[in-house]
């Protein structure tokens, strides 16, 4: 199971591990970010990142972020 990380270490993690990740800060609801891939398995994917001062990811959103955009199963440690 993924260990809760801040926003801003997932979003760097992510641009690290694959250029083609882009977030985008006006397009998720209220103080979340959308992650966006244009090519997972052939087809565009994208999913909000809760993004709360002061908070870290949750487990459960860190692990369906691994499933939606085909990540090793390790990915966030």
């Amino acid at each position: 199971m993924a260990k809760p990380k801040n926003p801003k270490v997932v979003i760097r993690l992510l641009l690290k591990h694959d250029g083609k990740f882009q977030i985008f800060a006006n397009k998720g609801k209220g103080s979340h970010r959308m992650i966006y891939h244009p090519d997972i398995n052939g087809k565009p994917t994208s999913m909000p990142l809760p993004f709360h001062q002061g908070k870290d990811v949750s487990p459960g959103v860190l692990n369906a972020i691994i499933r939606a955009f085909d990540l090793p199963k390790g990915f966030f440690g």
